[in-house]
């Protein structure tokens, strides 16, 4: 097989994710006002995803004069070399810490110990800057995001943002609970007339447990049997075009190359800094885009089901 590339670098858009993460990490770091302090990142044990965090690591060193160190931990690591003074103060072995910053400790199969949640908490009540804080992470999760598709509350949180609240409406997307799903006669009838319209999604983020299709009603049933109901939620599925795209993968050798029906899907990197509830720095940054075979219904990277890929500008 003959195979050409060719590579339209200018067409390509700049993408400043790593800046945004490295910039707001270190502002961090300031805002916690003492150079001796450090940056502590709480990865797994056998960490396969090093290139990007040594490019935060590198970023924040050169950002601090190498007066700023960062140190890695396990959650097993933290639990024996943690501890926490009266005042709050973080320490990680004799270094106090400035900044948890979470690669790791974001889903509950984490914790396969009671002690990591002990060491969790114990995290969470010190003074160290927090990333994402614990708050931020329960907002990231569906529960909450059914909130914000009710009307009456957000005319509560914002009673004279009337375009703002109409503009709001257009881009979420329809969310239920199994419970709607259950007595909404007009909703039962949507999923049976059409299961791939819809998805069951944990309330949590992060990969796996999604759920479309054919087997949607038999899972919505099993859910209930098994009163998982507050864990999942139904969400109208966005139907993205579908276009011929080439995949390459390290799977079988005669496969690393090929051909696939795709869709895609665009995130856009944002941080958000907050001292003693005011907002002190919003910013946005860079993107993901990923890239998928229509087949599959989940596009994760780790999990081998989608791939990472570029915009392409096309005038």
């Amino acid at each position: 097989m003959n195979i050409r590339c060719h590579f339209v670098i200018f067409q390509l858009p700049e993408n400043e994710s790593h800046d945004l993460v490295i910039e707001t990490l270190f502002e961090c770091w300031e805002i916690y006002g003492k150079s001796t302090s450090i940056v502590l990142f709480v990865v797994p044990e056998d960490e396969f995803n090093i290139g990007d965090q040594s490019m935060i690591e590198n970023g924040l060193v050169e950002r601090g004069n190498e007066s700023l160190l960062v140190r890695y931990t396990t959650m097993a690591e933290l639990c024996r070399a943690s501890s926490l003074k009266a005042d709050g103060t973080l320490f990680f072995g004799a270094f106090e810490v400035a900044l948890v910053y979470y690669r790791y400790g974001y889903d509950p199969r984490h914790f396969t110990h009671e002690e990591f949640w002990k060491m969790f908490s114990l995290v969470e009540s010190s003074r160290a800057i927090k990333c994402p804080s614990l708050r931020f992470h329960l907002a990231g999760m569906k529960c909450f995001q059914l909130v914000l598709n009710d009307d009456e509350f957000l005319m509560k949180i914002f009673p004279q943002e009337v375009s703002f609240r109409k503009d709001f409406k257009q881009i979420t997307e329809e969310m239920f609970t199994i419970e709607q799903s259950i007595k909404d006669v007009r909703l039962q009838k949507r999923i049976a007339d059409k299961p791939t319209s819809f998805y069951l999604k944990q309330s949590r983020e992060g990969g796996g447990h999604v759920y479309c299709g054919e087997n949607l009603k038999e899972q919505i049933n099993r859910t209930i049997v098994n009163e998982e109901e507050n864990r999942y939620f139904l969400m109208s599925r966005v139907d993205s075009r579908i276009h011929s795209n080439f995949i390459f993968s390290l799977g079988q050798k005669n496969e690393r190359l090929r051909k696939e029906e795709m869709n895609c899907e665009l995130g856009v990197f944002g941080s958000l800094i907050c001292v003693d509830g005011s907002i002190r720095s919003e910013r946005l940054g860079g993107s993901l885009l990923r890239s998928k075979p229509s087949r599959n219904v989940e596009g994760g990277i780790a999990s081998g089901q989608g791939a990472i890929d570029s915009i392409l500008f096309i005038e």
